[in-house]
């Protein structure tokens, strides 16, 4: 394995500080030795035998929050990750990759998303490019991009929204691979890499189906209808409370058919999904706020009308891209 090799000026070991960004490069023809280089860029890894001679090539850049990983892989080989508190984009430039993300098949003939959570790909040959966004840093660009200051964010899909938005998302992180981070006097240079990363990452929110979502707005009310203005108002404003679609559609003065349609035609959701994806977002914020050792996840989901807990716990994780007990350990 080649040591990482390193940035920044020398300095004796009791005045050493270490640079704002990170470059190491690894090689190997060992599949031990390779998982756990892998586990430097996702902790929760796990390779399996490849079935011909193996090599295993690693160049990682980051800094702030955006790291970039190629992987050149020789052979035939299975990888199981756990994205955690990261969504990952990715660009296959050469071999053979098929991939999950939460179980679901991604389409890796055009860039991809591996969404926060369980992740699993099998490939032969391959030259990947992953980009890796902390959960902290996407969420942050996107609520300022919505003028809110808090958000969580909804992974509603995992391919680009368009072929325009696929070919800026392309040009933008082909650019920042090749002329920053590529480029070590580029890519030391705190101005030019944080101007290359933040376009990236906005390229990265516009460019995917990400859905910023924020207890009291949801989503932006512009081009909704009135009974739906008026009912999403009041899920919101009364989570707690034990409705039901025919109370809700009585505050907008609907009928519950005309409720359901107009909030499957402007929400692509009901009205009692939508009061479902309210309640997770107030149960995930009580478990963030909640002291180890004062509360539970039954308990928290109880409060917020989830008498099942496997149930919550799955629409849960489908939702935020981790357990509930996860987000209670923090």
């Amino acid at each position: 394995m080649q040591p990482p090799s390193s940035g920044g000026a020398s300095t004796s070991d009791s005045e050493a500080v270490p640079p704002p960004y990170q470059e190491e490069s690894f090689a190997t023809d060992d599949i031990a030795t390779a998982e756990a280089i892998v586990q430097r860029v996702y902790p929760i890894a796990r390779l399996r035998d490849s079935r011909r001679r193996f090599w295993f090539e690693q160049t990682t850049r980051g800094a702030d929050g955006v790291t970039f990983a190629r992987f050149k892989i020789s052979s035939w080989i299975d990888i199981a990750v756990e994205f955690e508190q990261v969504a990952a984009f990715g660009l296959v430039l050469g071999g053979r990759y098929a991939a999950t993300s939460r179980s679901e098949n991604l389409d890796t003939a055009r860039p991809f998303l591996f969404r926060p959570g369980p992740g699993a790909s099998t490939s032969e040959h391959l030259d990947l490019l992953m980009v890796n966004v902390d959960l902290e840093r996407l969420t942050k660009t996107a609520a300022r991009r919505l003028g809110v200051d808090e958000a969580r964010l909804d992974f509603a899909g995992t391919s680009p929204i368009s072929d325009a938005m696929r070919q800026h998302w392309v040009r933008t992180v082909g650019y920042a691979w090749r002329s920053v981070v590529q480029e070590p006097e580029v890519f030391h240079n705190d101005l030019t890499r944080t101007a290359a990363f933040e376009a990236v990452v906005a390229a990265s929110t516009a460019g995917f189906p990400i859905e910023v979502l924020h207890p009291g707005r949801m989503r932006d009310s512009s081009g909704l209808s009135r009974a739906v203005r008026v009912a999403r108002e009041y899920i919101e404003h009364h989570p707690a409370e034990p409705l039901t679609v025919d109370s809700i559609a009585q505050q907008a003065h609907v009928s519950v058919r005309a409720l359901q349609n107009a909030f499957r035609r402007e929400l692509e959701t009901t009205p009692l999904g939508y009061l479902r994806r309210v309640r997770l977002i107030r149960a995930r914020d009580e478990l963030l706020d909640a002291e180890p050792g004062q509360v539970n996840v039954a308990a928290v989901a109880r409060r917020w009308g989830f008498a099942n807990p496997g149930r919550f716990a799955a629409d849960y994780a489908e939702l935020f891209g981790e357990k509930p007990s996860r987000t209670l350990r923090r």
